[in-house]
């Protein structure tokens, strides 16, 4: 599906229900960890990020998230990486910033967030890079008029830091926990 028929992507979001199982999300998160060490070499002890560095990706992540909550495009933009890869449920995946960029401003344009909440929060940081798995409840209003959908799911980030320390969303995989309709 593609989001240009978000409706239809909320739709089957929602008859899906939960589209990623637990093994598909510990494969991703391994592999994502994988990534964060060289290939090849033994695994390096790594010490212990600093209380500063938690706090520097938490604050990166508070603030796309409120870009996402006010539908600030370009807000949420400047915190998307230019090799970006992102796999919203239920659609193919979105490689590239220009790519998102189009995603998402097709997003904003179908639904308006009223809501965004995340729990059970996880932040890993090392080596310049930092995991946040967790759960969410997004309500999406239909910009043209309509109720509310409210959904309910995983997701993990991936997030990279950039050479001035700042931090770029680099990688996202979510998926639904609401279960589908009783079959009529």
């Amino acid at each position: 599906m593609r989001v240009s028929s978000a409706s239809s992507w909320l739709n089957a979001l929602v008859l899906k229900g939960q589209i990623m199982n637990a093994r598909l999300l510990a494969l991703t998160f391994t592999a994502a960890l994988a990534g964060c060490s060289q290939a090849g070499q033994p695994a390096a002890t790594t010490p212990s990020p600093t209380t500063s560095d938690k706090a520097s990706v938490d604050a990166a992540t508070t603030a796309f998230h409120q870009a996402l909550r006010s539908n600030d495009l370009a807000k949420f933009m400047s915190y998307v990486a230019d090799d970006v890869f992102f796999m919203p449920a239920g659609e193919p995946p979105i490689h590239g910033k220009e790519a998102m960029r189009k995603w998402v401003t097709t997003f904003f344009g179908q639904y308006r967030t009223t809501s965004l909440t995340l729990a059970d929060r996880e932040l890993r940081v090392a080596d310049g890079w930092a995991v946040e798995l967790g759960t969410y409840e997004w309500g999406l209003a239909p910009t043209g008029g309509g109720a509310t959908v409210v959904d309910r799911g995983n997701y993990m980030q991936v997030w990279q830091q950039r050479p001035d320390k700042s931090w770029s969303f680099s990688r996202e995989v979510y998926n639904s926990s609401v279960p589908p309709p009783a079959a009529n």
